[in-house]
């Protein structure tokens, strides 16, 4: 047996390595065959779809057009040797000049159908009917651990495409809209919407995306993916769109969004008025640490796209949060006067000097005297502990904390802003040896210092604010559960709504939640005034508490 061991071991590691977008090696049997007659098949059918005489004919042409232009992008994409344009030209036809509604395929590293991604939920699958082949470009960056621009997602971009084949000149040309930001195809005098695949770049995004697989060593060890701590840009950043920051909770990490995002993008008003930014990071370290970086990478992002254009979208700004990344939130948009610090230490800032060292001195400011953000303009929490989670106190979940290996530099500091704060509260009865620096488990505790001050400040004016709770439908609201977080830690006021839906801690993935956040989308634009008379139809009853 042993002698199989090294074969079996070469085997499995041969299967490893990081996962590449669809390569065509061979053209798919049902795109083989002459070219000239589905290329007429094609001219035939636009020529239907640009005659508004025919009109009654046109279901029946887009779905011929569409399943010609299939085959014949088939050759195009898997035609032997060349860049695009030849492959093009070998086809009889040509690549248009890209434009503002259009990518240049060349731009992308690969362009394929959509229906060749794996969707992950087939009744969360969205489509939208009309013209051309659905199709995902995708644009890499670098693999994690990899310096990359700045704002850049590890891996790389996912852009939803759709193909069509315009013949209204005397050579084809081939067209990639980009589909997030155009509706329609002119075909003649008419408009056309353009068929499109919602769901698949949003799959695919996260096949390549390496961020979703390392949930579990982000708690035990943040030190290694410190260097993947920030904010992604899931699209170029766009100076006349909103961002919306997305905050996943512990033991997460943004694809806790990805419903969400799936569910929310057919929608036109929504990709024409917000952009998402996903926010990464190391969820083992503790909360307040962790609302620091989150806050400072948050303000870093404002005064970098505030060189791109004016700042008038960015003003308002929605965050949406799930579980500890509410607590983020809220600690970054507060202003903490000195509650957070006197929750910790019985001493002035200024007398702090002698007992602590520098970067320890300087992590205290940071993390407890600071300016809040004032770019947020509202906020949804989902499932937030605000109070604490009663499973922080368990002892398993203390063992589990103990695993946790905070990063050394990190813990240097840590060690000593504990030490001193404990030893400054009980008179020195504790010795430093004794002292272990917080986790993001140990510090989930009900009884922690953090929420001792976080509780003491109220919500910011300014902003408006919304909660998603879970309950496990036990039959016992408002005693409930989501099987994590209580109702008495979820619960908080003022907000302007709150809904309950029936779901364990995962309230991002329930169906409701996105139904929930669509209608405060809206709300958020219909009272910043960025609504054209023609969007409507979306729920304008907000839910109270």
């Amino acid at each position: 047996m042993r002698y199989l061991l090294l074969p079996i071991i070469v085997f499995v590691l041969c299967q490893c390595g990081s996962p590449q977008p669809p390569v065509c090696r061979s053209l798919p049997f049902g795109s083989r065959g002459a070219v000239a007659p589905v290329m007429e098949t094609a001219r035939r059918n636009w020529d239907i779809l640009a005659d508004p005489r025919k009109k009654q004919e046109w279901p029946a042409a887009e779905s011929e057009y569409n399943r010609a232009v299939g085959i014949l992008f088939d050759k195009l994409r898997c035609g032997s040797g060349g860049d695009w344009a030849s492959r093009a030209a070998a086809l009889g036809t040509a690549i248009s000049k890209p434009d503002k509604l259009n990518q240049d395929p060349k731009e992308m590293d690969a362009v394929f159908p959509a229906k060749e991604v794996r969707i992950r939920s087939s009744e969360r699958h969205h489509l939208t009917a009309g013209v051309g082949v659905p199709a995902v470009g995708w644009k890499a960056t670098t693999p994690v651990g990899v310096p990359r621009p700045k704002f850049h997602p590890p891996n790389g971009q996912a852009r939803n495409l759709t193909v069509t084949l315009d013949f209204s000149k005397k050579t084809p040309q081939w067209r990639f809209a980009k589909r997030w930001i155009t509706e329609n195809a002119d075909i003649g005098a008419n408009g056309h919407h353009l068929a499109a695949d919602w769901s698949a770049p949003i799959d695919f995004f996260w096949y390549m995306c390496e961020l979703d697989d390392l949930r579990v060593q982000n708690v035990l060890l943040p030190e290694r993916f410190t260097e993947e701590t920030g904010l992604y840009f899931l699209q170029p950043y766009d100076p006349a769109k909103i961002p919306i920051v997305m905050v996943h909770g512990l033991v997460s990490s943004p694809d806790a969004y990805r419903d969400i995002i799936n569910d929310l993008s057919p929608d036109p008003w929504f990709r024409e008025h917000y952009q998402v930014w996903l926010y990464n990071y190391p969820t083992g370290t503790p909360w307040l640490y962790n609302a620091m970086r989150f806050r400072q990478i948050v303000d870093e992002a404002g005064k970098y796209v505030r060189t791109k254009g004016d700042d008038r979208t960015l003003r308002k700004m929605v965050i949406l949060s799930h579980s500890m990344g509410g607590l983020l939130t809220r600690t970054a948009i507060t202003d903490p006067g000195t509650k957070l610090y006197d929750a910790h230490f019985t001493r002035p800032f200024g007398q702090l000097e002698p007992v602590l060292k520098p970067e320890a001195r300087e992590l205290v400011r940071e993390g407890l005297l600071y300016k809040p953000l004032i770019d947020p303009k509202r906020v949804v929490f989902m499932a937030v502990p605000h109070r604490g989670s009663p499973m922080a106190s368990f002892r398993g979940t203390a063992f589990i904390s103990n695993l946790i290996r905070l990063p050394k530099t990190l813990t240097i500091g840590l060690l000593d802003a504990t030490a001193s704060s404990l030893t400054d509260s009980l008179k020195g009865n504790v010795a430093v040896e004794k002292v272990r620096p917080p986790t993001s488990l140990s510090s989930l505790s009900p009884s922690n210092s953090g929420f001792r001050g976080l509780n003491q400040l109220p919500l910011p004016e300014g902003i408006a604010f919304h909660s998603i709770i879970g309950d496990k439908g036990q039959g016992d609201t408002p005693e409930s559960s989501d099987g994590v977080v209580p109702y008495w830690s979820s619960h908080i006021e003022p907000v302007e709504t709150e809904l309950i839906v029936p779901a364990n801690h995962a309230v991002p993935n329930h169906p409701d939640a996105s139904s929930e956040i669509r209608r405060i989308l809206f709300l958020h634009l219909e009272e910043e005034g960025m609504l054209r008379p023609a969007e409507s139809g979306e729920p304008r009853v907000a839910r109270k508490p």
